[in-house]
C-alpha cells in the first residue's frame, strides 16, 4: 500500500495498532521510517484526527519538541497524519514487571513535564497522559505521543482514560491542571506498579514514599485541580527540590507565572507599554514564542480591585480580552472576574474553533 502525500510517497509496511478514532500504520519514505495515522471511517474520526494534526503542528513549531512526537504533514485528500515513528518501548512495555527508583521516575516525569510546559504554553493540554502514550527512545527520555484527545484550555474533552486522565477532564473540563494529576499517576506507576482504574486521591499514596515526593503527589493528585500545582513548571521545581509554597490570594496565572493581584495590574508588551510605566507582566518573555507582536505600544489590560471584586479591562490591547464564559471566549471590554475565571489575551481560530492565544486563569481567595 502507498500512500501520496506532498512531501513524498509513503510505502505502508505493517499495522501498528489503533485507537478509538485512528488506525496507526508503520510506512518508509526515502529510507526513512514514520508513522502514519488514518481516521475510522466516520466523520467524527476523520474531524478529530485533522484537529490532532493541527495541535501537533502547532507544538512542532518553529522546531519539535525533544520529548514530543514530532509532526511531519497533514495529507488532506486521503485523509491522513504523518508524523515522526520514534523507536522504542512504552513505558507500559519498559515497566511491565519492573519498578523505577524514585530518582528514575523523578527524571522521566521532568522530560513529560517539560513536553506539557510547551503543550499549555500554547494553551493545549494532553488530557491523556499515561504508559501507553509515552515512548522511551533511550533510557529516561520519554516522548509523548498520541494527541488524540488533546484540546484547547476552555473546550469541552472528548475522551480519556479512567484513572489516568483527570476526574474533571472525564467529565468535561480542559485545564493544565489535568495534566499535572496524569503525571502524579504516572510516578505512582513508576515506582510501585500501581495501575489505576479508578480515580487517585492523595490518600491513596503508599507508606514507604520519600517525604519530598510524598508532597509532590499530595500536591499532583489534589481532588480540587485549583489546589494543584498551578504549572508542569512548578512541578518540576518541587520534582527537582524545591518547596513551591501554596499559593493563597488573589493572583492569576499566566502559562507558568504567577503575579499576585493588588489593588491594580497592568499587563503590557513591556514595561514601557501603554505610557503607564507600570506593566508588572511582560509577556513578550512568557512562553516558548513571541506573545505580542513587536512596535509601538497599542495598548494595554488592567484588572482592577473594585470594593470585593476585581475586574479586567482592555485597554486597547492587542489582540483583545477574552473569557471563558457559557462553552464559549467571549471578547470583552470591562468584566468582574470569578474565582477560577478562565481569561486569554488574543484568540486565534482554527476553523470554526475559537482557542486561546495566551490563556491564564484567575484565583480570587
Amino acid at each position: 500500500m502507498k500512500i501520496q502525500g506532498s512531501l513524498g510517497s509513503y510505502h505502508v509496511i505493517n499495522r501498528l495498532g489503533g485507537g478509538g478514532f485512528a488506525d496507526i500504520l508503520l510506512a518508509r519514505t526515502n529510507g526513512e521510517l514514520v508513522v502514519i495515522k488514518l481516521p475510522k471511517d466516520d466523520e467524527m474520526s476523520r474531524m478529530l484526527l485533522k484537529e490532532e494534526a493541527s495541535i501537533l503542528r502547532e507544538v512542532s513549531t518553529p522546531s519539535p519538541h525533544e520529548h514530543i512526537v514530532a509532526f511531519i504533514e497533514w495529507i488532506d485528500k486521503v485523509p491522513a497524519l504523518v508524523e515522526e515513528y520514534v523507536p522504542g518501548p512504552t513505558i507500559g512495555e519498559a515497566y511491565r514487571s519492573r519498578r523505577a527508583t524514585q530518582n528514575d521516575a523523578v527524571r522521566i516525569s521532568l522530560g513529560v513535564l517539560s513536553a506539557l510546559e510547551r503543550m499549555h504554553s500554547l494553551g493545549v493540554v494532553h488530557g491523556d497522559v499515561k504508559p501507553d502514550n509515552i515512548i522511551l527512545p533511550r533510557t529516561l527520555h520519554p516522548v509523548l505521543i498520541d494527541l488524540g484527545v488533546a484540546r484547547a484550555v476552555g473546550k469541552r474533552s472528548i475522551a480519556g482514560t479512567p484513572g489516568w486522565s483527570a476526574p474533571e477532564f472525564l467529565t468535561g473540563e480542559v485545564s493544565p491542571e489535568a495534566d499535572i494529576y496524569s503525571v502524579g499517576v504516572l510516578i505512582l506507576f513508576l515506582v510501585y506498579g500501581i495501575d489505576p482504574r479508578e480515580p487517585l486521591s492523595p490518600d491513596d499514596l503508599p507508606r514507604n514514599l520519600s517525604e519530598h515526593l510524598r508532597y509532590v503527589l499530595a500536591r499532583a493528585l489534589d481532588p480540587d485541580p485549583k489546589r494543584r500545582f498551578s504549572s508542569a513548571r512548578d512541578m518540576s521545581l518541587a520534582l527537582m527540590g524545591m518547596r513551591i509554597p501554596t499559593e493563597s490570594g488573589p493572583r492569576i496565572v499566566v502559562q507558568g507565572k504567577t503575579v499576585p493581584l493588588k489593588d491594580k495590574l497592568t499587563i503590557g508588551r513591556t514595561k514601557r507599554q501603554g505610557g503607564t510605566g507600570r506593566a508588572d507582566l511582560n509577556l513578550q518573555e512568557v512562553g516558548s514564542r513571541r506573545s505580542l507582536p513587536p512596535g509601538p505600544p497599542k495598548g494595554w489590560v488592567e484588572i482592577v480591585r473594585v470594593g470585593s471584586e476585581y475586574w479586567i479591562s482592555d485597554r486597547g490591547a492587542p489582540g483583545g480580552v477574552w473569557v471563558y464564559e457559557g462553552n464559549e471566549w467571549i471578547k470583552v471590554l470591562d468584566y468582574p472576574l470569578k474565582h477560577g475565571q478562565l481569561i486569554s489575551f488574543g484568540v486565534r481560530r482554527r476553523g470554526r474553533d475559537v482557542l486561546p492565544y495566551i490563556p491564564a486563569r484567575v484565583y480570587l481567595r
